[in-house]
């Protein structure tokens, strides 16, 4: 006669009741019975959540590594600039004539040195930079000529001075040129050069004159001269 589950022992019960569960869970693990068992679709979910998981990470990690490097690349391009702007302040970029003119007067007022005459001479172009030079006639006490140098010197541009001839003016007192002040003992000319950073087009200008410059000329010194007679 048949036994009914209830009537089984209690053991028998258990040990039914854990292959009963075993075999839904192998069941579910093994199969995929959507909607009844979606274990498996859940399953692959799980995996395909943490794949892109795994990617966005490292995209993540790889854009704070492209973050880094731009702001270490502004930080350079900042410094750079700040570089350029203090060589712009020693070598402009442009001429700027008027403010130069500008600070000779004011080095000369400050230092009591009289600027008589200015004169423009030819602008030197070399290959990175050109030189704008002026001869200048001054006049003032001795030591005040060698502050107005001084004061040159010593400005944000670079501006150079040489060729100088100082004489004494007690010999043209009443006779010279322009009425001194007082205290003046010394007159000279001297040659004031600023440097510039010229445009492309104008080094273009000038290379090809270079140029036609340095080529030998016939019968110049160096160069092919006419043939030797015969005797």
């Amino acid at each position: 006669m048949a036994l009914r589950f209830r009537e089984l022992p209690w053991y028998f019960q258990l040990v039914l009741f854990v292959l009963v569960a075993v075999g839904v869970w192998a069941l579910g693990w093994y199969v995929d019975f959507p909607p009844i068992f979606p274990i498996q679709a859940a399953r692959a979910e799980q995996a395909d959540l943490q794949r892109k998981y795994k990617q966005l990470v490292d995209e993540v990690a790889k854009l704070q590594a492209v973050k880094q490097r731009h702001q270490e690349l502004k930080t350079r391009l900042a410094a750079t600039k700040d570089q350029l702007a203090q060589i712009q302040t020693v070598v402009p970029e442009e001429k700027k004539t008027d403010e130069f003119m500008r600070t000779l007067q004011a080095s000369a007022t400050n230092a009591q040195v009289s600027l008589r005459r200015l004169t423009s001479r030819p602008v030197v172009t070399k290959e990175f930079y050109a030189e704008m030079p002026f001869e200048v006639e001054l006049d003032g006490p001795y030591y005040a000529a060698m502050e107005f140098f001084d004061r040159l010197g010593r400005s944000t541009r670079i501006i150079n001075a040489g060729g100088l001839r100082l004489q004494g003016i007690e010999a043209q007192r009443g006779g010279g040129k322009f009425e001194y002040t007082a205290g003046t003992s010394v007159a000279g000319v001297c040659t004031i050069t600023t440097y510039y950073i010229p445009a492309q087009a104008e080094v273009a200008a000038v290379a090809p004159a270079a140029g036609a410059a340095a080529a030998p000329r016939r019968g110049a010194a160096g160069g092919p001269g006419p043939a030797p007679r015969p005797q």
